[in-house]
C-alpha cells in the first residue's frame, strides 16, 4: 500500500470514528429568564417550570442552559433583554407583565412565553388572539382575566364586612398597562360594594415605604394591593405594618416570604409554572408560538389566616371560612 493510499484509508478512518462522537453531543438549548426585582428565593412558579423541564428531559448542565438573572430595579429589565436577543437565544420566559412587554418590544422573532404575572393578555393588547395569538408570544396567564380583581376584592369584603375605607396599593410605573386597568376595575366596582378608596399610586419601593407610613386606623379598614414584582421585596413589610396598626390587608405574594396577611385567593403558582416548561418543550421542539393557545389557570387557592385574624381583632364569617382551601391557625 502506497503511503498516499495510507494517509486517505487512516483519514476515512478517522472521520468516520469521530462521526458517532459527534452525533452523541446533545444540543444545548439556551432558554433565559427576564423577571422583576424580587428575593433570591425560588418562587413557586420557577421551581414548577424547572421540574417541568426536567420530567420533559432538560437537564440543566447537559442539554439546557438556563440563565436566571438576579435585578434589582426594573430599569436593568431593557439592557438585559437586548442582551439576550443579541445573543439570539432560543427562549424567553418572562415572570411578570412588565416584563413581558419588554420582551414583546425587544424582539419579533425569539419566543417569548409568560408564565407568571400577565393577568389579561388580550385586555392589555399583548397578543391579538387566546386562541391564535398570532405572534411570538404566547404562554400561561396568572389570572382569570383582569376581572378576577373584582372577585378578590369581593372575598376580602365578605371575610371583613365591617370594611369600608379600603387603601390601595398598585404599580403605576406605566409599562405594564394592566396595573392601571386593575386598578380602573377596583375604582369602578369599588362604590357598589360600598367601599371607599384610598389610592396609593407606587413607582419604587421607595413610595411604598412612604405610603405605610400615613396609613393608619384613622384613614382604612383595610390594605388590599393589586400584585405586581415591585411589591415582591415588600411584602413582608407592608403585612407587618398592617398587623402593627391592626389592619385587615389582603396577601398579594404567597410565596412564604410572609405568613402574615389575612388571607388570598391566587391560582396555583407551582401548576402554572410546570405548564409554562410545556411551552418551552413545544416552542424548543420547533413548534410557532402562534400556533400555541393562551392558558388560563385552572386551580386555585383561598387561605386564611386565622392566626392573624386574631391579632388584628377581626372575626372571619363562617361561611367564608368554609370556603376556604386552607386555614392558618
Amino acid at each position: 500500500m502506497s503511503k498516499n493510499i495510507l494517509v486517505v484509508v487512516l483519514g476515512a478512518m478517522l472521520l468516520a470514528l469521530s462521526i458517532p462522537a459527534q452525533a452523541q453531543q446533545p444540543k444545548v438549548h439556551r432558554v433565559v429568564v427576564l423577571s422583576p426585582p424580587g428575593s433570591l428565593e425560588e418562587p413557586l412558579y420557577l421551581k414548577g417550570f424547572r421540574d417541568g423541564l426536567r420530567e420533559a428531559g432538560y437537564l440543566e448542565g447537559t442539554n439546557l442552559q438556563l440563565n436566571i438573572p438576579n435585578v434589582k430595579t426594573y430599569d436593568e429589565l431593557r439592557p438585559i433583554a437586548k442582551e439576550y436577543v443579541d445573543k439570539r437565544v432560543d427562549a424567553i420566559v418572562t415572570i411578570s407583565g412588565t416584563a413581558a412587554f419588554i420582551a414583546r418590544d425587544a424582539t419579533k422573532e425569539i419566543p417569548i412565553i409568560f408564565i407568571w404575572g400577565v393577568g389579561d393578555p388580550l385586555g392589555s393588547k399583548l397578543v391579538k388572539s387566546l386562541a391564535r395569538p398570532e405572534a411570538n408570544i404566547t404562554g400561561v396567564t396568572s389570572e382569570a382575566g383582569d376581572q378576577f380583581y373584582g372577585k378578590r376584592l369581593e372575598l376580602f369584603k365578605e371575610a371583613v364586612p365591617s370594611l369600608r375605607r379600603v387603601t390601595l396599593f398598585y404599580n403605576a410605573r406605566g409599562e405594564n398597562p394592566a396595573h392601571l386597568i386593575r386598578a380602573a376595575l377596583i375604582r369602578e366596582i369599588a362604590p357598589k360594594m360600598g367601599l371607599k378608596l384610598n389610592e396609593k399610586p407606587a413607582k419604587s419601593v421607595a413610595d411604598i415605604d412612604d405610603a405605610l407610613r400615613t396609613v393608619s386606623k384613622q384613614n382604612s379598614d383595610g390594605i388590599f394591593i393589586i400584585c405586581s414584582g415591585l411589591f415582591v421585596d415588600r411584602t413582608k413589610k407592608i403585612h407587618e405594618v398592617a398587623i402593627q396598626k391592626k389592619l385587615p390587608a389582603y396577601e398579594c405574594d404567597p410565596e412564604g416570604r410572609s405568613t402574615d396577611a389575612l388571607m388570598f385567593y391566587d391560582p396555583d403558582k407551582y401548576s402554572t409554572g410546570h405548564r409554562g416548561a410545556w411551552y418551552v418543550d413545544k416552542v424548543l421542539k420547533g413548534t410557532k408560538p402562534s400556533d400555541l393557545p393562551v392558558e388560563q389557570p385552572m386551580k386555585f387557592e383561598f387561605v386564611i389566616n386565622l392566626k392573624t385574624a386574631k391579632q388584628i381583632g377581626v372575626t372571619i364569617p363562617f361561611d367564608v371560612l368554609a370556603r376556604a382551601n386552607r386555614i392558618i391557625r
